[in-house]
């Protein structure tokens, strides 16, 4: 039994990597994109084994991201590790992403599979497609256009696949432990990690026979892992951290957050939110119609997953679309285990795969996608060489100098690099302090043993702005 699930998960990753690899390779990998790349490798690299260990005692980029204070330790430890093996190579950081990607999913069609064999009805059959439809989702979503090709967003892409693995733990009734060991790993991977709690808690429950005090003893694990969490990270920041407007969202906010949240997920998807929408009550519809215990509960999970994600994002204060990926992990697995509700769930689950895959590839962010690739690597390119060409106490222009950039109306902008993205850079290529950026016309005062460079924003180089 061991071995055959241990032969089912290894190639449902297989599966899901390649797809990941034919999916994002061709918008991934030429360039380090976002803002936070730089300052994030900066802060991540390992020399020594202090190092590796101080990546828990520190706050995120070194306290370089100039926005906010947060304590994400899993990400600066899979940062120094990708420095480690490539260096600056974007090509390093993309192999990490989608690997991240593929082993979400795999843990996502293992649960997805695991909940259909346990509906009434569900034949062997319907468990690896719910597998196999789990995954796919969640590979082909269209938010991962928003994570993947991102190093930076990582986080989330690790929070989410910590919260899928303690579902996972909780729904196979591993120890306590365990599961509080995962949901700590979330919580270290990015902050929306906390959900791993309710979640967690509604997968035990899902449990063939299980009951309210099943479901309370799983929860002891995760409520002592975030603790521990909350606590380093309280340590670390002196507080909880977050952004300057994080905290209890108003009404309109709230509204705004859930029309945010629902864009980011449907859009690009053929018939949009309201299609989208609709398939979502169905499948929900499908796991209720019989009311059998099994349905009800995996029901609730979801529900309660999506909820979770849904609250957590509203107390950050802003919004992103790659926000939604917390998201797209419940709307996976609803997917999946649609399959084993008979004829009406196999067509839900197959319409919702086929709105998926289409909305990847009418995507318009894969242009623009494409095309920040070269911008981001033309602009690096040249300010390397320029800080290696110009002496210490001189000053510099770097120009044009691209801070975001968008191919088509609506798309979301890219973002290329900050001034303390390029600080970074130069702290990477030369040595910390060596460099100062700035931007405007006025000069700092001059500094014998500091290279000075003008940001000058302008449009990106003709060469660079044509979409391979």
């Amino acid at each position: 039994m061991t071995r055959s699930i241990a032969t089912q998960a290894a190639a449902l990753l297989g599966a899901a990597w390649i797809l990941a690899w034919i999916t994002y390779g061709p918008v991934s990998g030429d360039a380090l994109l976002g803002f936070d790349s730089y300052p994030l490798i900066a802060a991540s690299a390992v020399h020594s084994a202090g190092d590796l260990f101080g990546a828990f005692g520190d706050e995120l980029m070194g306290g370089r991201y100039p926005d906010g204070r947060f304590y994400r330790p899993l990400v600066h430890l899979s940062f120094g590790l990708d420095h480690a093996l490539g260096g600056l190579n974007p090509a390093q950081y993309s192999r990490t992403d989608f690997s991240l990607v593929a082993i979400t999913a795999t843990l996502l069609g293992l649960l997805a599979g695991t909940l259909a064999g346990a509906l009434s009805g569900a034949s062997g059959r319907a468990k690896v497609f719910a597998a196999v439809s789990a995954a796919g989702i969640y590979v082909l979503h269209h938010a991962q256009l928003e994570v993947v090709p991102y190093a930076p967003r990582r986080a989330d892409a690790l929070a989410v696949l910590f919260v899928a693995a303690s579902a996972l733990a909780a729904r196979r009734g591993a120890r306590p432990v365990w599961i509080g060991a995962l949901a700590l790993c979330a919580l270290l991977s990015k902050e929306s990690g906390v959900i791993a709690l309710p979640v967690a808690l509604a997968a035990s429950f899902t449990r063939p026979g299980a009951d309210l005090s099943t479901a309370a003893r799983a929860a002891v694990g995760p409520v002592v892992g975030l603790g521990l969490g909350l606590v380093a990270r309280t340590a670390v920041l002196g507080g909880l951290g977050g952004h300057a407007e994080s905290g209890t969202p108003g009404r309109e906010s709230l509204g705004a957050m859930a029309s945010s949240m629902a864009h980011a997920i449907s859009a690009a998807v053929p018939g949009g939110g309201v299609l989208l929408g609709l398939l979502v009550l169905g499948g929900l519809a499908t796991l209720l119609r019989q009311a059998d215990r099994g349905g009800r509960s995996t029901a609730l999970l979801l529900i309660a997953w999506a909820a979770a994600g849904f609250a957590i994002t509203t107390v950050s204060g802003r919004f992103h679309d790659w926000y939604a990926l917390t998201l797209v992990a419940p709307l996976a697995v609803l997917a999946g285990v649609s399959f084993g509700r008979g004829p009406f769930g196999a067509v839900l689950a197959t319409a919702l795969i086929a709105l998926v895959t289409a909305g990847q590839l009418m995507s318009p962010q894969r242009d623009t996608l494409s095309v920040a690739q070269a911008v981001s690597s033309d602009q690096a390119g040249r300010f390397q060489a320029l800080i290696r060409a110009t002496p210490p106490g001189e000053a510099a222009v770097f120009e044009p100098w691209v801070f975001a950039l968008s191919t088509a109306p609506g798309t979301p902008p890219i973002f290329v690099h900050a001034p303390y993205s390029l600080s970074a850079l130069a702290e990477l290529t030369l040595s910390a302090g060596s460099v100062e950026v700035f931007t405007g016309r006025d000069r700092p005062a001059p500094d014998p043993n500091r290279l000075q460079v003008q940001l000058v924003p302008g449009p990106p180089p003709p060469a660079t702005v044509t979409p391979r």
